[in-house]
Parts: C-alpha cells; sequence; structure tokens
C-alpha cells in the first residue's frame, strides 16, 4: 500500500505514518515545508509547494499512491481569521489541488475533517447529522468535504476531535490547552508532573467532546483505505466526557494528583485570541457506525488514556 501524506510533521500526521508503516506496512510519503524528520519516525519526503498545482500533480504522478490522506492545515484559529485570503487557499485550494492529482491518478483521497462541522447543538452528532459550523475553520473544513466528495469517485472524510497522542516528530513541543479538547490531556499530565495545579478552562470554549487518541484515529483510517470505505466516518474514541472529566481521567490513569486539577476561565492571551469567534460548546461524536463499517472496537475513554501512557513511556505504539 503506497499512501501519499500532507501534514506529516503535525501530531495527526506523524502518527498515522508510524501506524502506517509499522502496522501495515504501507510505503508512505509526506509532503514537507521546512521541517525535516527526525526520531523514530522514518519516512520519504519531499518539499512540494500544495499551492502549485502543476507541482502537486507532478509529485503525486511521481509517486503513483494508492491513496492520498490529507492532514495539512493552517495552524492557529485565530489565524484564520486574520488571513482570511491565505486560510481559504491553504484549505480549500490546496484540497482542489490534491484532488485532481488524486482523480488523475486514480487514487482514493481521503480528507481529516473535524467535530466543529457542527455547531454545538447538535450533539452527539452522527455521520449523517447536517453540518452546521459557527465559526470560519469548521466552515473551511466543511468547504473541503463537499469539494472532494464532488470531485473524487473514491473519496472519504475522516472526522477527528480533542486529538491526544504523542507528537513522535516533534517531542520537544509543549502542548497546551486550547478552545478546543486537543492537548488537555497531554498538558494536564505535563503540569501534574511537575507538582503543580492544572487549571481546567471553563466558559468560551469546547466543553463536551469525544477524545480521540492519535494512533487510533490513524488505525481506523486506514481501515477506510484497506477495506476500499467510501464516504464519511468518525474516527474517534466511543466515549464522550467533559475537559474536567477529561483532566481527572488522565491524572488517575497516570497516577498522578487529581485534587490538583482546578476549574476556572479561560487565561486572558487564549481569550484575546479567540475574541468574536464561536466555539461550538458541545462537539460530541457518536462513531457506532464508523466502527461497524470499519470492523472496529471502540475505545473508552480509559483505554485511549492507557494506550497514551504506554506509548509516552516506553515510546512504542
Amino acid at each position: 500500500m503506497k499512501i501519499y501524506l500532507t501534514g506529516g510533521s503535525g501530531l495527526v500526521g506523524c502518527n498515522f505514518i508510524r501506524v502506517a508503516t509499522e502496522r501495515y506496512g504501507a510505503r508512505v510519503f509526506a509532503t514537507l515545508n521546512a521541517w525535516r524528520p527526525t526520531g523514530p519516525v522514518q519516512f520519504e519526503y519531499g518539499l512540494v509547494d500544495l499551492f502549485n498545482p502543476e507541482e502537486v500533480l507532478r509529485s503525486v504522478r511521481a509517486f503513483q499512491p494508492d491513496a492520498i490522506v490529507h492532514c495539512a492545515i493552517l495552524k492557529g484559529l485565530s489565524n484564520l481569521y486574520s488571513q482570511r485570503r491565505l486560510a481559504w487557499q491553504s484549505y480549500v485550494e490546496v484540497t482542489r489541488h490534491l484532488a485532481e492529482a488524486a482523480k488523475a491518478v486514480e487514487a482514493k483521497m481521503l480528507l481529516i475533517s473535524t467535530d466543529w462541522v457542527f455547531d454545538g447543538t447538535q450533539g452527539p452528532a452522527d455521520e449523517a447529522t447536517p453540518p452546521n459550523p459557527i465559526n470560519y475553520y469548521g466552515v473551511l473544513k466543511l468547504a473541503c468535504e463537499t469539494l472532494l466528495s464532488s470531485t473524487v469517485q473514491d473519496w472519504a472524510v475522516a472526522r477527528i476531535s480533542g486529538v491526544c497522542g504523542v507528537h513522535w516528530c516533534r517531542p520537544e513541543l509543549a502542548l497546551r490547552q486550547n478552545a478546543g479538547f486537543g492537548n488537555l490531556a497531554k498538558h494536564a499530565v505535563d503540569t501534574l508532573r511537575e507538582g503543580r495545579p492544572f487549571d481546567v478552562w471553563d466558559g468560551e470554549v469546547n466543553a463536551l467532546g469525544t477524545p480521540t487518541l492519535a494512533t487510533d484515529a490513524a488505525e481506523m483510517i486506514l481501515k477506510i483505505i484497506r477495506l476500499n470505505r467510501k464516504g464519511v466516518f468518525h474516527c474517534c474514541c466511543g466515549e464522550s466526557t467533559t475537559r474536567m472529566e477529561l483532566a481527572v481521567a488522565a491524572a488517575k490513569v497516570f497516577g498522578l494528583d487529581p485534587d490538583l486539577i482546578r476549574l476556572s476561565r479561560m487565561d486572558h492571551r487564549a481569550k484575546r485570541d479567540l475574541q468574536g469567534i464561536s466555539i461550538p460548546r458541545d462537539s460530541r461524536l457518536s462513531a457506532s457506525n464508523s466502527g461497524s463499517q470499519l470492523e472496529h472496537s471502540l475505545m473508552t475513554l480509559d483505554q485511549a488514556l492507557r494506550a497514551f501512557r504506554q506509548q509516552l513511556e516506553t515510546g512504542q505504539i
């Protein structure tokens, strides 16, 4: 199996590479910008200007993949608003270039999407729930979903949410709590290990969600490819939770003191960065249909956190 991957140096991408190469024996080519791989994650890579459709097509034709997996994004929610044109190009136009390339080489294309295509009143949303995004990130991802499904015959969308996992490519990065569920467990564990209190944000944030272990999402995505499934899938745990419950559960699994966890308001810097940006309060996903289609047993929150601890402590997936 040959997979052409964008965003390979990100959290989702580097976990996908490890699962694809170590569990599935896949050959992976990842597009990179300036960063170079180090450490345990080894793969083929090249500098590809994803804004250039001719360069994308040349690169895809040279590799001749069975599937294209599109993980790359423009990071920072506030950046999407301050650089709206760049954001549209980075999400929608890049998806268009990859979709056209996938069509040209008759490859499957899979887009990584988000729980934030829903408005915060629809949870737990299943794969058939009509999307209704309330911020630009959700709009961009929904536009990409729509474009893909109308361009490529063999397509799939994998919506993930609240991703936690080891950043195998860049373990030195300090992952911080944000308005979504992503990074919350890792930030809590890192803080509690230092014996310091951890403040779980409340108010103006994503308060209910369905966490995702990065390697488990990768496993589900690879099953979409291997089983040749088409359509929209929710690639996440089978259990939803609150921010506080997630932090407490992480503390208990890692043998840390949950009494050091406090509920607080979002810090001033984060609140300033998110001023005027709507955040879906309840982004819970239902993944039971996806689990059934992919013959995949959905993880409980406890299972996901225990697997996360094992990965952190052993370096193995």
